[in-house]
């Protein structure tokens, strides 16, 4: 491993750290603000929707200028907006109203971050090491989705929502000095300047090349089901955690670090997987999982059910999100790498943020549970696309003479 590498992932760990504590307790915040689920599913909508907004703009921007430089900048955006978080927080101003706001501009920064850090990534490993660069910074971010939503929760429950929003302001100095020990001549200079007229023509190269490409739009359009159908679990489980299981923050906290401690563990042995494996049947059997998953959630009482469901659903959700990831990445030359990963991000983060704001107006139609139940059944409808657009070029073989 390259030392920029290590020295990144250590950061971004860090950094992952302080947003998920960040986002666990901005969802119970929501729930001390509203007793609405149509809020409460919100909040995932506020911090995922910026992507989709603003996702191929930032992506276009990766290709364009310096991508240490954009992610500095982007690391102070969202540094300055978690920091005004902590002081609302801490005054007693914050509202749910302004908790959806800041959050939206928090993801802005995110929206730009993302496709940076990602293809940042891959300029520091090689094209045969990318999907284990994949699976690692999916582990960085999944072992910090372990042990933050528990350190958040009893944060919140102990010193309140407001010092957990301080933490994350300052735990972006960790990539910030990451960024800064990257050498120089491994982030590559940019052939154009990023004027407003680049911006455009390079998006419009971008979105040439994916109408031309079915494979990436197929995977695409699994992706987007697949998150649209299974983010009810998500923005509804501080709402199952309190109502349904009478646990506090700590209890939300701890159903979080199960579905965390899954993904990890589902991370570590995905490039074996890959290895012995067909990827579509493997995915297959893991959307399947996750799905069932999802709707032992919807009707469970018992945390430590729900609890158990949720470290499955972990470990199935992981290798589904990183062979889609992957396939994209593959299929994706250098010169619209930058790009192609923000149609990615776009997709993942803007289905995520749609599928959220389904799923808290159906719980307020017809219930909680049968929302997020539903949610798992509609998901495991998604097995039917597999062979229609699958994550890899099916090979042909020529007829014999």
């Amino acid at each position: 491993m390259q030392p920029a590498f290590r020295d990144l992932w250590i950061a971004n760990f860090l950094s992952n750290l302080g947003t998920i504590m960040h986002s666990a307790a901005a969802a119970w915040l929501m729930t001390t603000l509203t007793t609405s689920p149509l809020l409460i599913g919100l909040v995932q909508t506020a911090a995922s929707l910026p992507a989709f907004l603003f996702g191929m703009a930032g992506g276009a921007l990766t290709d364009l200028v310096n991508r240490r430089r954009l992610l500095v900048f982007a690391q102070l955006w969202m540094m300055a907006m978690a920091a005004l978080m902590a002081v609302m927080a801490w005054n007693g101003h914050l509202r749910p109203w302004q908790l959806l706001t800041l959050l939206l501009l928090l993801g802005m920064g995110s929206a730009v971050h993302l496709p940076g850090w990602q293809t940042l990534l891959q300029d520091l490993v090689t094209r045969d090491k990318m999907a284990a660069a994949v699976s690692l910074n999916s582990i960085s971010f999944n072992l910090a989705r372990s042990v933050g939503p528990a350190i958040g929760g009893f944060l919140v429950a102990s010193v309140g929502a407001a010092a957990v929003f301080a933490m994350n302001a300052v735990s972006f100095f960790a990539v910030l000095a990451g960024l800064w020990r990257v050498p120089a001549h491994l982030v590559p200079t940019p052939e154009k300047k990023a004027t407003p007229k680049a911006v455009m023509i390079s998006l419009g190269e971008g979105w040439r090349f994916l109408r031309g490409s079915p494979l990436i739009c197929g995977i695409l359009l699994r992706c987007a089901f697949f998150m649209l159908t299974g983010s009810g679990v998500w923005a509804l489980l501080p709402v199952i955690a309190r109502d349904h299981l009478g646990t506090g923050a700590s209890g939300y906290g701890l159903l979080l670090s199960s579905f965390g401690i899954g993904s990890t563990i589902g991370a570590l042995f995905i490039p074996l997987i890959r290895g012995r494996f067909p990827i579509d049947r493997t995915v297959a059997v893991a959307l399947l999982i996750f799905a069932s998953c999802v709707v032992v959630v919807g009707q469970g009482r018992s945390t430590v059910l729900v609890a158990s469901a949720m470290f499955v659903a972990g470990l199935s959700w992981i290798v589904v999100a990183v062979n889609h990831n992957v396939s994209v990445q593959a299929c994706s030359p250098d010169w619209v790498r930058g790009r192609t990963i923000s149609f990615y991000l776009l997709t993942f983060q803007g289905s995520l943020a749609i599928g959220s704001w389904i799923s808290g107006w159906v719980a307020d139609q017809i219930g909680v549970g049968a929302s997020v139940t539903l949610s798992g059944i509609f998901c495991g409808c998604g097995v039917f696309l597999i062979r229609r657009f699958p994550l890899v070029k099916p090979v042909t073989s020529d007829p014999v003479a």
